[in-house]
């Protein structure tokens, strides 16, 4: 079984507020592959949602539980694997699911996230749909030479039977909440069927 490229979005240095794949029905599973993201402002996360055909909008409920740890290159300090709640989603909100750390602004050259999601039987209209994202930001904390890496991973389900049709990706503010443009994205959708 192998992965077959459906889609890719790439762009640099041109501001775009959502960036929209549709869901082929082929699939059984989707594998994005997320190649490097840089937002606007600073603090932002790439993150997602979905919609399905019978609904307007991109605001399925999503649980999600998230671990991660960190590494800092200026002292060689680091942190254990720990629960990160504050990345959760919970199901009694409709907003933007984190695909995982966010990319900082201060130092361009040194910031940026990137990190592969796996979406299973999302157009199966029997169970939930699960998904799991691992990611990877690379960051300058105080100056260029501060070099800090945080690797995040999310298990969770999207609380819907009815097939999903599309997925949406934006840069969201810590709160889930849409808030300025992503300005560097290099994004690819894989299907395995």
């Amino acid at each position: 079984m192998t992965y077959t490229l459906i889609s890719r979005s790439e762009f640099d240095n041109v501001a775009t507020s959502t960036v929209d794949f549709t869901l082929n029905s082929d699939y059984d599973e989707i594998l994005f592959v997320l190649s490097g993201f840089y937002p606007s402002a600073n603090s932002r996360h790439l993150s997602w949602q979905v919609i399905t055909s019978g609904e307007s909008g991109y605001d399925r409920p999503i649980q999600s539980a998230v671990s991660g740890h960190w590494l800092y290159a200026y002292d060689h300090s680091h942190g254990a694997m720990r629960y990160e709640h504050s990345y959760d989603s919970d199901v009694s909100h409709e907003n933007y699911q984190r695909f995982g750390i966010s990319a900082h602004t201060s130092y361009k050259q040194h910031s940026n996230a990137s990190g592969t999601m796996t979406l299973y039987k999302p157009h199966d209209t029997n169970f939930y749909k699960y998904f799991v994202t691992e990611s990877q930001g690379y960051q300058a904390h105080l100056s260029a030479f501060q070099q800090y890496l945080h690797i995040m991973n999310t298990a969770g389900y999207v609380k819907e039977t009815a097939a999903l049709t599309g997925i949406r990706f934006v840069s969201t503010d810590s709160s889930g909440d849409q808030d300025g443009t992503i300005n560097y994205l290099a994004l690819s959708m894989y299907g395995l069927e």
